[in-house]
């Protein structure tokens, strides 16, 4: 008799004495086995949905989902807190899809829900304030109401090197809401990647004679091309970040206490401005593989040399947290997913984490962490809340 059924069997009614000796014996033959089946059970005790073992009769797809799970176990290791329910979720799927679709998708660093499909659209603001939403389209010509090409949309990335030259300075805003990313292409050239929850203000057209300045609030990475004559400038907060060709992450949401950038490839000076004044603050210069981290509150800067694929992850659609507190931890989810969450647990908070996501779904990185830290939440659609059960005891290891 197949596994998966004996599993979904066990878990939701009784086995008959033969079964229960089947799958005793399954359970017996390797540690493997005993860490599947404690997955799914620990899945199934937190609400998640395991019918489709029922529903599966192709032994071979089973052993076939194990394998490549002891795989991917070896190779990886995965760094998610330990946990049992991710593997869980990711069985369940692969057993209701087929193995083959499921290692399809797995190796393309696909998820269920796709982060770019949002209810909230990306809006980019023209400089007399009219707003356009970019349409769902590939294909998009941007125009101003005076008919004055602007740029082009193709796909992820809007692109302003062949538009109209214009001798003023004509800026626009492009705001990425949570959930989605997105990136453009300056008119000198410069690439500009703008991670979720992130907005930039640049000129339609670079001047002659005048550097070339953007205003970000958020996160960007940025390839940018080389003039010597003119400087490329982002400004962040009360933060500068000047570079003549370079390839750096600069990370400036609002809500955080620090701006950092962290440089991949060049040189770049981060300097701090004061507020309404010309005169420049405190200045740093910037080596690759290090990261600037300027204190808001405190206004002061410090330098130190990290691991850089860590800040720019995200560009391939990853979510990389490393020592933070729950409490930050929330705002990157929902950034990243698109979601928000109101936390009950005050316990939850000053809670640090270390964990990498990348193919899983917003269910399946809550229970990544409840296996570390039990407590108990509810989705509706967007809305997530986690519920006040600090009380309740830990989960079993």
């Amino acid at each position: 008799m197949e596994i998966a059924f004996l599993v979904h069997k066990k878990l939701t009614s009784t086995l008959s004495n033969s079964e229960k000796a089947e799958l005793e014996q399954w359970l017996s033959e390797s540690e493997e086995n005993q860490f599947l089946f404690q997955s799914i059970e620990n899945y199934h005790n937190n609400g998640g949905d395991i019918s489709a073992l029922s529903r599966l009769n192709a032994e071979d797809a089973w052993k076939k989902v194990m394998l490549r799970y002891a795989s991917k176990k070896q190779s990886k290791k995965r760094r998610l807190l330990q946990s049992t329910y991710k593997y869980a979720a990711i069985f369940v799927v692969a057993l209701t899809a087929g193995y083959f679709y499921w290692s399809l998708n797995f190796k393309q660093g696909k998820v269920a829900a796709d982060i770019v499909q949002q209810q909230q659209g990306i809006v980019l603001v023209l400089d007399n304030g009219e707003k356009i939403e970019l349409s769902s389209s590939d294909q998009q010509e941007l125009v101003d109401k005076q008919g004055n090409k602007l740029g082009q949309r193709s796909g992820h990335q809007l692109n302003y090197t062949n538009n109209e030259t214009m001798d003023e300075l004509v800026y626009n805003t492009l705001t990425i809401p949570n959930g989605q990313r997105f990136d453009i292409i300056l008119s000198d050239n410069s690439h500009v990647y703008l991670n979720a929850g992130s907005s930039l203000r640049y000129p339609v057209t670079f001047l002659p004679g005048k550097k070339r300045q953007v205003y970000l609030q958020g996160e960007a990475f940025f390839e940018v091309s080389k003039d010597k004559d003119h400087p490329f400038v982002v400004t962040s907060d009360n933060l500068d970040v000047e570079v003549l060709g370079t390839k750096f992450n600069v990370s400036a949401y609002p809500e955080e206490e620090d701006i950092n950038t962290v440089l991949v490839e060049g040189s770049v000076k981060v300097n701090a401005t004061h507020n309404n004044d010309l005169d420049e603050g405190p200045s740093m210069l910037l080596k690759p593989g290090h990261m600037a981290q300027w204190d808001k509150k405190s206004k002061s800067a410090q330098m130190e040399k990290v691991d850089t694929d860590q800040y720019t992850s995200w560009m391939q659609g990853k979510l990389v947290i490393r020592g933070i507190k729950f409490r930050e931890i929330i705002k990157k989810l929902e950034r990243h997913y698109g979601v928000t969450i109101d936390n009950k647990n005050e316990a939850l908070n000053n809670r640090t984490f270390t964990a990498t996501f990348d193919v899983e779904s917003m269910e399946e990185v809550l229970n990544t962490f409840v296996s570390e830290t039990k407590f108990e939440y509810k989705i509706e659609g967007k809305q997530i809340t986690i519920l006040n059960n600090q009380n309740s005891e830990p989960p079993m290891k």
